[in-house]
């Protein structure tokens, strides 16, 4: 099955007339950031370079990379979410282009990241072997995504559930389980492969406006989850980490 890029494009370059495609709080991202951070070993140190694949407008690009010493790239298939990326940042190179046919040689960097895009592939593991095709020996991937184990993420976007909402989603989207996930970075060929959940990741909005005046609850469902012990498993997105 291949991935509808032009639903990915027509999503996300409606954004780029009136403004950044930002969904989570400050808050929310600093969890991501913070735990990225500990995994990413030396890949955002002088003299390395890192590449947000799938980067979309740049909301998460920029905040990851902003204190990094590496030279630092960002890709996405939309021309107009490139654009907008670029208004907010011109410290990192963004650069219009296919995560599954990468422009880049091999072994080109030490850190690759897919922030909330893998869910957009139906290929995952085309998309994984190109994203380690570019990978240097040692190197990290690191990735995050919406876990299919959440009860709140289920019941928002899951088709099964009787709650289920396609709005702000596109056609490609779905969720990610940890088994899948785990298997498919193994199959691929990553090592010191870990997918473990969290939670704490706060939505600043939604396109729904049912779900825009709920989100106050799933915030505080979500960060009461994230203090327990079974948030490694049914946290709200699911945090993926291997090595070439």
């Amino acid at each position: 099955m291949n991935q509808d890029k032009l639903a990915e494009i027509s999503f996300f370059d409606k954004w780029f007339e009136s403004h950044d495609y930002d969904v989570f709080t400050e808050s929310g991202y600093q969890v991501l950031i913070n735990t990225f951070k500990s995994l990413a070993g030396e890949g955002l140190e002088q003299g390395c370079r890192a590449i947000d694949l799938g980067c979309g407008t740049g909301a998460f690009t920029r905040r990851m990379f902003k204190s990094a010493s590496a030279k630092t790239y960002g890709i996405d298939l939309a021309p107009g979410a490139i654009q907008v990326a670029e208004r907010y940042d011109r410290r990192t190179r963004y650069l219009t282009g296919d995560i599954e046919k990468l422009d880049f040689p091999d072994n080109h960097f030490d850190l690759i990241i897919y922030s909330g895009v893998l869910h957009h592939m139906p290929s995952i593991s085309s998309t994984l072997k190109e994203g380690l095709r570019v990978l240097k020996k040692g190197g990290r991937m690191l990735s995050f995504d919406p876990n299919l184990s959440n009860p709140l993420m289920w019941l928002y976007r899951h088709p099964d559930s009787p709650f289920f909402s396609d709005l702000g989603k596109t056609s490609n989207e779905r969720l990610l389980g940890d088994e899948e996930m785990e298997n498919r970075l193994k199959n691929t060929g990553f090592a010191n492969v870990q997918v473990f959940a969290v939670s704490g990741i706060s939505f600043g909005w939604v396109e729904s406006a049912v779900g825009r005046r709920l989100l106050p609850i799933y915030n505080l469902i979500d960060r009461l989850l994230g203090k327990l012990p079974i948030a490694s498993r049914y946290g709200s997105f699911l945090i993926c980490s291997g090595e070439k």
